[in-house]
């Protein structure tokens, strides 16, 4: 049987009595806080699921110069804007870039842009990481909205240079996925 405590009304009632459920012990002690290893290896699963569907994206259509090419019922492709996916729909996506795969194969998973952003992490890391056998964190920790940003656009000029093909881009993404693979070490 579970207990749950009333919540005080009104804000004055209901800070002081989050002031004090932080500062004095609890006589229940909640669960414990998972270990450090545990979000590192969630966010590995997570990138790994979306690389390997993201794979499957670019390998039946991959586009330059636009995030995804929808077609409509009557045949008719339109190019996708990048800025406002949400508006997108996932279910009429026949080609998409790097990035657009990596979030189209996210939105697959989850209806949260979010689950998408340690796929983005560990291709930027793939991409940037020149040693043969990196030593860090393929995926790397979560990191803010400003550098995500700057990644999703070196990976987009990346997938946009002229000289880029399909097959670049599906060697980026097992690279990656390789990576994000392997057992870390302890």
């Amino acid at each position: 049987m579970t207990i749950t405590p009333q919540r005080p009304a009104g804000l004055a009632a209901r800070l002081a009595s989050a002031l004090k459920a932080a500062l004095l012990p609890s006589a229940v002690e909640a669960d414990p806080l998972p270990s450090y290893g545990t979000p590192v290896n969630r966010r590995h699963q997570e990138a790994l699921a979306v690389l390997t569907a993201a794979r499957g994206v670019v390998s039946r259509g991959w586009v330059q110069r636009t995030w995804y090419v929808t077609q409509t019922p009557h045949g008719r492709r339109r190019s996708g804007q990048r800025f406002f996916p949400s508006r997108l729909d996932h279910a009429n996506v026949v080609q998409a870039c790097l990035v657009g795969a990596v979030m189209h194969a996210g939105w697959m998973q989850s209806p949260h842009a979010e689950y998408a952003y340690p796929a983005i992490d560990a291709l930027w890391h793939a991409l940037f990481d020149a040693s043969p056998r990196p030593t860090a964190d393929p995926v790397g920790p979560p990191c803010p909205p400003m550098v995500r940003a700057a990644r999703v656009r070196d990976l987009t000029t990346w997938n946009d240079r002229l000289h880029r093909s399909r097959d670049d881009v599906l060697q980026l993404l097992d690279r990656a996925a390789a990576r994000v693979a392997q057992p870390q070490p302890a």
